[in-house]
């Protein structure tokens, strides 16, 4: 664009991104067409004045994705958007894994001119048509279609509210052609709005969180242990639940995603329970010295609790959560707490002080070495694999947990690669291990991890993704080689949809594989722009600095070659 700033007339879309300016929002990931040009426009202007900018993601799914990576490192709204039609119904996936994860991502999308509506309008997506308002409403927290342009506003602070505050999730706007490109000379009507976020939102039930304190001072007078259960949405709750868990002497076990939010070589941990899980974290419910199980900000699903394990689903269990909604899932606990997890365990610390109880010794870390599993877990051994060819994945955790930095966001895509990650890979970092697994979406974390590298250029990101995922969305590689983003892809190559084959035959009578021809996926991100290398053994990985990789201005794909017939460790522990 040519045209200067100031012969450029206001419109609506400025007045959206004033808003996203005041928040901080620094990127707006979406793939351009017509039904959205007045927004692309002010988001030109908009950069060009040092504000927030559009980046032009490959897929709009992969948009969505980058949407939600960069919510989860910055703490900022992540902001994606797609054209009307199918760049909309492109949107579904990724937008339905954000709302389900409680992302805080703002959608906008859109729509066929007002007056069209009904008249079969090119990519027309109306309410008349292809009601695509209407499917983002079955997957977001909020949803709306802005039908006049004294709505812009009202609707959009509607929005934002819905996507920052708790419980947070994916909040949606279709938004017409023509209302994008209104103009509007007037300034925004609520330049106060990021105040209204910054109010104090610590809920808690009080009466509840008071009946939980005796629960806790009973168990320990009666010389019982505790187990504190962590849980996805215990962000921002690590250090206040590591507090508890050294002044009650508890262990620690968390669900996968839980895992996320502490130390995982600190020796109060005993592993992940459910998928993939540990059978050190199901001994630690099942001692008969355990007589509370404090399950704090888990949403109670099958993977991350065996499947409602009775280990976990009995009388010794209370349930903690900010919404209310998942306490419907735990009719077997004792106490349900509904409040933000910080402030429950604040205020459990804060009254064990007024009480006397032995006070335990404090757990020292124990000094695991890099790229060793900690001895208080128990992890399932694979013997004489170390110079295997292909690579024994076991052998590639060990490699990861050893050479990448100690605060690297790793971003573990869905597939077999979730359960090698949450069984093998330890995080000495609380929130260094990123999943999502409430929709389980292949491709997600080709697109997370672009938005995360993008929100935080301090630390390594790495992505560990399968060969199928990677099929369907390696093309936002070149996003990153595009921003000349340090990142790492690995690519666990076993030729086939390992995870499928691994489940058809443990499940079925019929033999049938789900093979991928033998790919180079080292040559498609060189043709990409960016840099590939095959890792065959661990010597190969051996010879690698990733010192080097991590300085260039580019992203880099290794190709790891793993023995396809390694079977994950699929199973609930």
């Amino acid at each position: 664009m040519t045209t200067s700033d100031s012969s450029l007339p206001r419109t609506l879309s400025d007045v959206i991104v004033d808003y996203l300016t005041l928040l901080g929002v620094d990127y707006v990931f979406g793939v351009p067409g017509g039904h959205i040009g007045g927004l692309f426009d002010a988001l030109h202007r908009s950069a060009q004045r040092g504000g927030p900018r559009a980046i032009l993601a490959r897929h709009e799914s992969g948009a969505a994705f980058m949407a939600a990576g960069y919510a989860r490192e910055s703490g900022k709204l992540g902001v994606c958007c797609g054209t009307t039609n199918p760049g909309t119904t492109n949107l579904i996936t990724g937008v339905a894994a954000a709302d389900e994860d409680q992302d805080r991502v703002l959608v906008l999308s859109g729509q066929t001119v007002l007056p069209k509506f009904g008249r079969g309008s090119f990519q027309e997506s109306s309410p008349d048509v292809l009601d695509t308002t209407a499917m983002l409403g079955l997957c977001t927290s909020y949803n709306s279609l802005v039908t006049h342009p004294q709505q812009l506003e009202p609707k959009l602070l509607t929005a934002l509210l819905t996507a920052l505050r708790p419980p947070f999730g994916a909040a949606h706007l279709s938004i017409p052609a023509d209302i994008y490109r209104t103009a509007w000379a007037a300034p925004i009507a609520y330049p106060h709005f990021p105040q209204l976020l910054q109010a104090p939102h610590a809920l808690l039930d009080t009466i509840a969180a008071e009946r939980l304190l005796q629960l806790v001072l009973e168990t320990r007078r009666a010389g019982k242990q505790c187990v504190i259960f962590v849980g996805h949405n215990c962000q921002g709750a690590s250090e206040a639940i590591m507090a508890l868990a050294e002044r009650l002497d508890a262990k620690l076990i968390s669900t996968h995603a839980g895992k996320n939010w502490l130390n995982a070589c600190h020796p109060r941990y005993a592993g992940v329970f459910g998928f993939a899980g540990h059978a050190s974290a199901r001994a630690a419910l099942e001692d008969p010295q355990t007589g509370l199980i404090i399950a704090a900000g888990t949403r109670m699903g099958q993977w991350g609790t065996s499947s409602w394990d009775a280990a976990l689903f009995n009388e010794k269990m209370v349930h903690i959560h900010s919404h209310p909604y998942y306490f419907q899932r735990t009719l077997e606990a004792q106490l349900h707490v509904h409040g933000e997890i910080k402030a429950v365990f604040e205020h459990l610390l804060a009254g064990l002080q007024q009480v006397e109880l032995p006070l335990p010794a404090a757990a020292v870390p124990t000094a695991v070495a890099k790229g060793e599993f900690p001895p208080h877990i128990s992890v399932n051994s694979a013997p004489d694999i170390e110079a295997q060819t292909p690579m024994h994945p076991q052998i590639l955790m060990q490699r990861m947990m050893r050479d990448l930095p100690d605060n690297t966001r790793l971003v573990v895509d869905a597939g077999n690669c979730m359960a090698w990650t949450i069984h093998y890979f330890f995080n000495r970092q609380p929130g260094c291990c990123q999943y999502s697994m409430e929709t389980a979406s292949m491709a997600w974390g080709v697109g997370a991890a672009v938005g995360f590298a993008f929100a935080n250029r301090a630390v390594p990101v790495a992505c560990l993704v399968g060969d199928g995922a990677w099929l369907m969305s390696s093309q936002e590689m070149s996003v990153a080689v595009a921003e000349k983003l340090p990142m790492i892809y690995l690519v666990l190559n076993d030729s086939g949809y390992n995870m499928i084959n691994q489940n058809q035959i443990q499940k079925s009578s019929l033999k049938i594989d789900f093979p991928i021809p033998p790919t180079d996926f080292a040559l498609i991100a060189q043709g990409l722009g960016g840099y590939g290398q095959v890792i065959r053994n661990a010597a190969d990985w051996d010879a690698l600095d990733i010192g080097e990789i991590l300085r260039r201005n580019a992203p880099t794909l290794l190709d790891v070659r793993i023995d396809q017939a390694a079977f994950a460790p699929l199973e609930m522990a």
